[in-house]
């Protein structure tokens, strides 16, 4: 089957049992870079409620990026890495600041912050920008550029990792570095966002890392794991 053939059929397979993805709606580039700094290494549960902590704390990003590092790690410990991620969320802010304070059009507000200008450049300098700051990899720049901006980015983390190399998408020798570029090509531009969702719904509920629901997975007939039918089998046999 050709390659975007079998993923235009796994997402309809994946829209059949979890739902269509909500709608795409933007959201603020600069808040989306800081959500993902905070979602490294942990739950979606700890990085929110970390990230709606500085929301309520300040009253914008400029003001935070003016704030002591030590407290901004207060603000964020239930995200964990408080002090790295807070060390790396200033640097960040503090490096647009600096970018765009530097501007013709922007004198006489040095302390603005905004991302704005990713809209304007190309996928592969807006990630290169994106990653020139400490502890923004491919993930978290995909992730700025694909819910902030539509650009056609595919955010990979370990759910979509797992996943596509469990479906032959990308190869058992591929990096998770590699795979971004690799699924950003091959999926079909405008099924990008809602594959992504899709993929992780699916890695999160069936696709586990080590306990794969294989007897209840919907993609089963698109899969290439090799040790699918026999957990397959032994999911049946549990049930007898």
């Amino acid at each position: 089957m050709n390659i975007q053939l079998k993923i235009k059929h796994a997402l309809a397979l994946l829209n059949r049992a979890y739902g269509r993805p909500r709608p795409f709606k933007k959201s603020p580039p600069v808040d989306e870079l800081i959500r993902t700094i905070l979602s490294q290494n942990t739950t979606d549960k700890n990085s929110l409620a970390a990230f709606a902590v500085l929301k309520k704390s300040f009253r914008s990003w400029e003001a935070l990026a003016g704030t002591d590092t030590a407290k901004i790690a207060r603000l964020i410990r239930h995200a964990g890495l408080a002090r790295i991620k807070a060390k790396r969320i200033k640097e960040a802010l503090s490096r647009i600041r600096d970018r765009e304070g530097g501007k013709r059009e922007n004198k006489g507000r040095e302390g603005k912050i905004s991302l704005d200008f990713l809209a304007k450049m190309g996928v592969k300098d807006a990630i290169e920008y994106l990653k020139s700051m400490k502890g923004v990899g491919p993930k978290t720049a995909a992730c700025v550029l694909l819910f902030s901006f539509g650009k056609p980015v595919m955010p990979v983390d370990t759910h979509i990792f797992r996943v596509a190399r469990r479906l032959g998408l990308i190869g058992a020798k591929l990096g998770i570095e590699e795979a971004h570029e690799r699924l950003s090509n091959i999926v079909p531009k405008d099924l990008i966002y809602p594959f992504h969702l899709g993929i992780i719904e699916h890695g999160r509920k069936v696709c586990k890392s080590q306990t794969p629901k294989c007897g209840v997975c919907v993609v089963y007939g698109l899969c290439l794991f090799k040790d699918k039918s026999v957990i397959a089998s032994e999911a049946k046999q549990s049930k007898k």
